[in-house]
């Protein structure tokens, strides 16, 4: 899993102009977000569809104020007990099996593969080098593992 400092450092932030760093602090404060326009995760991808909607201060916290992280795909945030969930880190075979069958189990759901198909997906996912990745959260208050992986 990664570390705080790493999270931060692979959260890359959209806006307007290209910033090479920010602050933590004012990533945690709101202040990039107000002073820079900077926007950590899409809004419409935290939670919704398949996931809880939650109301729109969590929906901000989330955007605004907490770092986000690059996927292949378009990033999404879980959401579980109306609230947003933790972000574990991007993870391949290897990094779910070290957090346990329920990691397993809830990318092999959501990703909707069978059988030979789950297997030999589950065989790509790689953090480092593989053409797959998944995505795992852990619900603050329930301890609810979610997530979802995605490929180039």
């Amino acid at each position: 899993m990664l570390t705080t400092s790493e999270q931060t450092r692979q959260c890359v932030p959209y806006a307007l102009d290209d910033f090479e760093t920010v602050c933590p602090w004012c990533i945690a404060d709101g202040s990039a977000h107000e002073k820079l326009g900077l926007e950590f995760t899409d809004r419409e991808s935290i939670g919704g569809g398949e996931w809880e909607s939650v109301s729109g201060e969590i929906v901000d916290e989330v955007a605004f104020r907490t770092p986000g992280f690059s996927g292949w795909q378009q990033e999404r945030w879980f959401t579980h007990c109306g609230d947003a969930a933790e972000f574990l880190g991007p993870m391949g075979k290897e990094q779910l099996e070290q957090v346990g069958p329920e990691a397993v189990e809830v990318v092999r759901l959501e990703s909707g593969y069978e059988a030979k198909e789950w297997a030999n997906y589950y065989n790509s996912l790689n953090l480092r080098t593989g053409p797959a990745t998944a995505y795992l959260f852990k619900c603050c208050h329930c301890g609810k593992l979610g997530g979802y992986s995605d490929s180039h």
